[in-house]
């Protein structure tokens, strides 16, 4: 296992020297390194995509088999899993794929923290292998900034489009739109500056794969309190455009 890890981190290495021999800039050969791996898994995150749209299909079938069986929930395990049979589903094919791009990401990351890789290149002024950034740095080099706030966006996008399709809950979907873009902007300063480009930059891939493959995002509606999500009036609200 851990030669196949370094394996895999010196081939990612030597691609990141052959794409900066091509462009003289190890920011761009970061970019083009990213998009080759995003071209090399994009099977994967098609099947992921194509899954978690088979799931968020089901989820109203879901919601009554979870009300019906709330007192069984060993009656209700089957009854999901015959549900899943039945439409030919697999629950795991949503996670599957990401947890198999895993020691890809680890390897990079264990690429992208090398500082004699970036043989002193800079962004903004700063070394792209800094780390972490303490504030004097962002005082002298503003526009350091662009970093952070370009993580929340790409962040942000990529959250909004997974939770339309992976995710039932509003209010929960809504909780997650703020939290990770904030928590991986924090982290977009304690990780070199790199590995911040590779972020970016794959999450734009990302969004792209996810127009291609599904499409522009539905938009997240309220959800109403449970016990009226199936009631008459709401379902008559529902049909006339009414709140319950």
């Amino acid at each position: 296992m851990v030669e196949a890890f370094h394996a895999i981190v010196e081939l990612l290495t030597a691609a990141l020297q052959a794409f900066h021999g091509l462009t003289g800039s190890y920011l761009a050969a970061i970019t083009l390194l990213t998009a080759a791996i995003r071209l090399v898994l994009h099977p994967l995150t098609r099947k992921s995509l194509n899954s978690m749209k088979a799931m968020q299909a089901l989820a109203p079938q879901m919601e009554v088999l979870r009300r019906k069986y709330k007192q069984d929930p060993r009656q209700l395990n089957v009854e999901v899993m015959n549900l899943y049979r039945a439409n030919k589903v697999n629950p795991m094919g949503g996670c599957l794929p990401m947890v198999l791009q895993l020691p890809v990401l680890w390897a990079l990351y264990a690429v992208l923290r090398q500082p004699q890789v970036f043989r002193g290149e800079t962004l903004f002024g700063v070394p792209l292998e800094s780390q972490p950034w303490p504030l004097d740095v962002f005082l002298q080099h503003p526009l350091l900034v662009l970093i952070p706030l370009l993580t929340v966006l790409t962040t942000y996008w990529q959250q909004q489009m997974s939770m339309s399709v992976s995710m039932t809950d509003p209010q929960q979907a809504r909780m997650m739109l703020i939290f990770m873009p904030l928590m991986l902007a924090y982290f977009s300063t304690r990780f070199p500056i790199g590995l911040s480009v590779y972020w970016i930059v794959s999450t734009a891939i990302y969004v792209l794969e996810y127009y291609i493959i599904l499409g522009p995002p539905r938009r997240l509606g309220v959800a109403p309190p449970r016990d009226q999500r199936s009631s008459p009036k709401a379902k008559r609200a529902a049909g006339s455009g009414e709140t319950p």
